[in-house]
């Protein structure tokens, strides 16, 4: 029985060590009033690299922030795209 259990969990081991996390290092993590902020921003045509620094975040953060948004209707697709009106001096 012991030498079943000590099978299987090496098994187990080595499988996780084979496990690739995408965007490990990245923080998907939002508060509502962030949120909000964001809806906001995007729907005044804020280009995302605005938006991502204005939350001290990298600009792929804010990017599956609006792909999440833009999925669960919160937002929709505006002129420009992620660009939204260009850079904003």
């Amino acid at each position: 029985m012991m030498a079943a259990m000590n099978i299987e969990r090496r098994h187990l081991t080595e499988q996780r060590s084979k496990i690739y996390i995408a965007c490990e290092d990245l923080d998907f993590l939002w508060d509502k009033e962030q949120i909000l902020e964001v809806i906001a921003m995007w729907n005044m045509g804020i280009p995302i690299g605005h938006i991502a620094s204005n939350f001290g975040r990298e600009v792929d953060e804010a990017a599956l922030l609006i792909f999440d948004l833009c999925r669960q209707g919160k937002i929709k697709p505006r002129p420009g795209g992620v660009f939204g009106r260009g850079e904003i001096a």
